[in-house]
């Protein structure tokens, strides 16, 4: 037998990861992810901590047409120097019923201008500490709130008052005009 063909008898694993505020993973959620065009529900029981893994048994025969599970591995983020993780399902609460000002960073983790902005939020989000309430809401797993908000390229920064549409940008901006922003929104 060869190595080629011993590789190919094993089942394959792959992984998907995920992330949930705490609160999500306090009650439990179902999360739907995708892989090669298809939709696969998640899910999540109540107390669920960093580092678990949701075996999906034989789930790659329905996405891949061969055998294999998927592996979620659930990460819990309450925030990431000061910066809330959002959902679909903690949209409305976080950000919409939010007594302060909220700015929320529509983003997904493959996108390059994302990352050079998530330090710049993280940085405004410790100086504006109780004043505004940074956000991040990963596109790819939450496409209700995107959708909702017509998010069609990333990153975007949208600032909430009150529950409504303050002021919103497109793409990576310097520290100098976000900041701008955040002063015009306290």
């Amino acid at each position: 037998m060869t190595a080629e063909s011993t590789a190919g008898s094993q089942p394959e694993s792959v992984r998907h990861d995920i992330v949930l505020s705490e609160q999500e993973a306090s009650i439990g959620v179902s999360r739907v992810i995708e892989r090669s065009g298809k939709r696969l529900e998640v899910k999540v029981p109540a107390r669920t901590r960093t580092g678990q893994t949701i075996r999906l048994r034989n789930a790659m025969r329905i996405t891949d047409g061969r055998d294999g599970d998927i592996l979620v591995v659930v990460r819990v983020q309450t925030s990431a120097g000061g910066v809330l993780v959002v959902t679909d399902a903690s949209f409305e609460n976080e950000v919409l019923k939010s007594p302060i000002p909220v700015l929320v960073d529509f983003w997904a983790p493959w996108c390059g201008p994302c990352r050079v902005l998530a330090p710049v939020t993280e940085k405004l989000s410790g100086e504006y500490a109780g004043r505004v309430k940074f956000c991040k809401l990963n596109v790819d797993e939450n496409r209700l709130a995107s959708q909702r908000y017509q998010v069609m390229s990333i990153p975007t920064v949208m600032m909430f008052r009150k529950g409504r549409i303050a002021d919103m940008s497109v793409g990576a901006v310097s520290e100098g005009e976000l900041r701008k922003k955040v002063e015009a929104l306290v």
